[in-house]
């Protein structure tokens, strides 16, 4: 514990005898001077800060408008596979209605446009697989549709389209991947024919009850993002009208929201990762992994902090106020090794012994700037690489909840949801030679 500067004798004396007089605790206001210089303030560093890894049993991944597809192998996680499901939704119009030319079929082909965000190598190709769903996305549950990364449903094992591609570069550049002509030929007779199965939305989803994408496990060696909004185009049927002169035209099939969804499976190799169940919500601390604790936004990991030890600072001072608690967080190195980079920003909230996010963390009494952490990136030793979180409200009122309180901090993705995108790190615990959580103090004791 380092103690930079005594409290003034005058000071002191006054406050105490203020104490004594009024037996109440003293509210002293703080100017905007430096806490360093103050010489009534007193700079502690060393305040113990157990953390763990808290393990969600699945996710939601439905309604985001990102499709996840890929499969990866990381040495520190383990090996993840992602698919994505997608209902196809009925276009409001059929432009074949009163066909009286005959039509005939051009192509039909996927249409995604990769985000630029990749679990692994970018550069390494990238296959697509395209499947046929044999079962409707329906929720069993009274939840209404909500799935999740751990929920799944049939589809024909035979393609209906794949292709290699190259992604590296090529943020937000539609990919198009050409699908089965036979596919595409029954669909353009049905909409000519004006069949049954195009009748209605509830004919044609029990028709074409919509696609799984995914990818091979030889080629690929990477996950990576797609963009699709639901109102944009998935799938379009290309033909043309067979006049005198050829017209080209396409029908877009766009996709329901609330019936696209991410399935993500991890496959742990790394023995830190022994204690950790598939489908299980643990709370696992660092000394049994380790020594170490994890976020990854593709498993439904996050980092819970807790300070047993903060209570001792009463021993110290009967009547104290933390004046500022700095939380600084410093990732293990191989949390931005190649091809991984360390997330520009990460939320941290409070949390309780359900180990949820409860209240996140602003700057001011405003409430008006969230706090993201602030990476600051040491480009010379990448010693000092860390994240910074003021943490001072909440310490403050650590102290006043005392010995029962059930507080603690969670460390998450900033993402808009888990599966939209990758965000990993990896603390070390303080039973470490290189701790990456330090909480310092600047109190004001009496």
């Amino acid at each position: 514990m380092n103690l930079f500067k005594g409290i003034q004798m005058v000071l002191y004396f006054s406050i105490l005898a203020t104490l004594i007089s009024s037996c109440e605790k003293v509210n002293v206001e703080f100017g905007e001077s430096s806490l360093e210089a103050d010489p009534d303030i007193v700079f502690l560093n060393s305040y113990k800060v157990d953390i763990a890894t808290f393990k969600t049993d699945s996710f939601v991944t439905s309604s985001n408008e990102v499709l996840s597809l890929g499969y990866h192998y990381d040495s520190v996680f383990g090996a993840v596979k992602a698919g994505s499901y997608v209902q196809l939704k009925l276009p409001a119009t059929n432009p074949l209605s009163d066909q009286t030319l005959a039509v005939t079929l051009d192509s039909l082909e996927l249409i995604i446009k990769p985000t630029g965000d990749f679990y692994g190598d970018s550069s390494r190709p990238f296959k697509i697989h395209v499947h046929r769903l044999t079962q409707n996305i329906k929720d069993a549950t009274s939840s209404g549709d909500t799935y999740y990364n751990t929920t799944s449903f049939g589809y024909d094992p035979t393609t209906i389209g794949q292709q290699t591609v190259s992604l590296y570069g090529r943020a937000g550049t539609p990919v198009h991947i050409r699908l089965s002509n036979t596919l595409g030929q029954e669909l353009l007779t049905k909409f000519k024919d004006n069949h049954e199965d195009i009748s209605s939305e509830e004919r044609f989803i029990n028709y074409f009850k919509g696609i799984y994408l995914a990818t091979d496990t030889v080629v690929t060696n990477s996950l990576a993002y797609f963009s699709a909004p639901a109102d944009s185009i998935l799938i379009r049927l290309n033909y043309h009208d067979n006049g005198l002169f050829p017209v080209k035209r396409y029908i877009d099939f766009k996709y329901t929201k609330a019936k696209q969804f991410n399935n993500i499976a991890f496959r742990y190799v790394n023995s830190n990762f022994s204690t950790f169940i598939n489908r299980k919500s643990q709370l696992i601390p660092s000394t049994a992994s380790g020594n170490q604790s994890y976020l990854n936004s593709n498993l439904g990991c996050y980092i819970k902090m807790s300070f047993p030890q903060i209570l001792n600072l009463k021993e110290l001072y009967p009547y104290i106020r933390v004046v500022k608690a700095e939380l600084i967080i410093k990732p293990d190195f191989k949390s931005y090794t190649f091809p991984y980079q360390l997330p520009q920003s990460l939320y941290l909230y409070t949390t309780d012994e359900n180990n949820y996010p409860i209240s996140p963390f602003y700057f001011g009494s405003d409430n008006s700037v969230r706090q993201l952490g602030n990476l600051y990136i040491d480009r010379l030793l990448g010693e000092n690489t860390n994240y910074r979180y003021d943490i001072s409200g909440y310490i403050n009122n650590l102290i006043a909840e005392g010995q029962f309180s059930k507080s603690a901090l969670l460390l998450t993705s900033s993402l808009a949801g888990n599966g939209t995108g990758l965000q990993r790190l990896i603390l070390n615990g303080q039973n470490t030679s290189r701790s990456s959580v330090q909480l310092n103090l600047y109190v004001l004791g009496l």
